[in-house]
């Protein structure tokens, strides 16, 4: 995770205004990081008493969230890299005590142990996890160490704009249309589209992949669900455009757009969901008439005391 080059995201150059930004996309398309916490405190039965560290707080969301399921008895260390957002989390109203802390995913062993939540009973990442890609394996292990026995470590895979396998299952199958309509639309603008930039190659797409490497980490019963997302395809690609590509992102739909002024690479991508944002939503998949996007929710367990020895070098 040391490579910052192929990091999705550059947080330290967040506006200061950007926490408010991010709560309003929350309000505006279906309280999806919101919703999104909730399913996975439910699925990985975190409860009264737990203590948890929610990894990528963000503005809050999910801290605020967890606060009111582990109540009083129940403690939470909440990590993230922006200062505008540890700020606003701290202006929140939690019922138990709350440790905010400074620091990447992949430091989350070091803030752990430096603030006294090694042992933990949960690690939570709501909609966070995506900017860990480049070195998730690492991250998982890292995780199995900072949980006690039982623990659980429980996050989405928010592969919503591209296919992902669920199950052996092809869900997002929308994903073409855009990316074809985008080529177009540059293409029309004097821009050779090049080839698609598909930097979840193979192991963010298949989740059996990531079902391995947490097996290799020494986790058991590995549960994963596929999650629809309160939103339509169009619904889904204009969330993604307001939030973190209108603000930096390092990676995009086709590698030309990188050479592009970030403004005029937003207004192309604009461009063409406006041209093709009736044939994402009346697109119909095998698997829901809808064609909401679905997003893959991972649960794990750190296993007995002897674990340890289980894990794969």
């Amino acid at each position: 995770m040391r490579n910052r080059e192929s990091r999705v995201f550059d947080w330290n150059s967040l506006p200061a205004g950007y926490a408010a930004r991010y709560e309003h996309l929350n309000e505006e398309y279906g309280q999806l990081y919101s919703t999104s916490a909730e399913r996975l405190m439910t699925i990985s039965g975190i409860s009264r008493g737990d203590v948890v560290i929610d990894l990528g707080a963000g503005s809050g969301f999910s801290t605020e969230i967890l606060a009111h399921r582990v109540g009083r008895r129940g403690r939470i260390l909440a990590i993230d890299p922006s200062i505008p957002m540890l700020e606003r989390a701290r202006e929140r109203a939690y019922p138990c005590p709350i440790t905010f802390h400074r620091g990447e995913a992949e430091g989350i062993h070091s803030i752990a142990e430096e603030e006294g939540f090694l042992g933990c009973d949960a690690v939570l990442s709501s909609f966070t996890y995506y900017y860990t890609f480049h070195d998730r394996p690492s991250l998982h292990r890292a995780v199995f160490d900072v949980l006690g026995t039982g623990g659980r470590w429980a996050f989405n895979l928010t592969k919503y704009l591209g296919e992902i396998r669920i199950a052996g299952n092809e869900y997002n199958e929308f994903g073409k249309i855009y990316v074809d309509q985008l080529k177009a639309t540059v293409a029309r603008h004097g821009i050779d589209p090049g080839i698609r930039n598909d930097e979840s190659s193979g192991q963010f797409t298949d989740t059996a992949w990531e079902a391995a490497e947490l097996q290799a980490a020494g986790f058991v019963d590995v549960e994963i669900e596929a999650w629809p997302l309160p939103l339509t395809p169009s619904q889904a690609f204009r969330f993604t455009l307001d939030g973190f590509y209108s603000h930096g992102s390092r990676v995009t739909f086709l590698p030309a757009l990188m050479n592009v002024p970030i403004g005029k690479r937003i207004a192309l991508m604009q461009e063409a969901l406006a041209d093709c944002a009736d044939e994402l939503d009346s697109h119909s998949a095998p698997y829901d008439s809808h064609s909401a996007p679905y997003i893959a929710n991972f649960v794990a367990r750190r296993p007995e005391i002897h674990g340890d020895a289980a894990r794969s070098e």
